[in-house]
């Protein structure tokens, strides 16, 4: 009994501290939505191609406080990653990726800029070598 006095007396005292904490502060996000440029309807990759990803920075915060990433959007329920995590402020609006040699040529893909936010652009067509 008294082992359970102690540890109960031990909880509420925690949850007392706990509640009464002041909460972290957190700086101001800079959430960026930039548009994407390429590519765009129309645009043609060939399968194993070294191409740019870009974007538009003419609206590029001060501050752009995430880093970026490039993925692929195969369809509705499949994604690749064509980048590794990178910084969207220093990428300068492009990113250069390979275009993954096993994909099946279509003309329904779609490349999404992850950083602040997900920006995912028009579709777009992957061609056999």
């Amino acid at each position: 009994m008294k082992f359970t006095t102690s540890l109960l007396a031990s909880a509420l005292a925690y949850l007392a501290v706990s509640v009464n904490a002041a909460p972290a502060r957190r700086s101001a996000l800079d959430v960026w939505d930039p548009t994407i440029t390429s590519p765009v309807a129309g645009t043609v990759w060939t399968l194993g191609s070294t191409v740019n990803v870009t974007w538009s920075t003419a609206d590029e915060p001060v501050n752009v406080s995430n880093g970026g990433r490039i993925v692929l959007a195969v369809n509705q329920f499949e994604a690749l990653y064509l980048s590794p995590p990178f910084n969207l402020a220093a990428a300068d609006g492009f990113f250069t990726v390979t275009v993954p040699e096993n994909l099946i040529p279509g003309g329904d893909y779609q490349v999404v800029l992850f950083g602040d936010s997900g920006n995912i652009g028009p579709s777009f067509t992957i061609a056999a070598a």
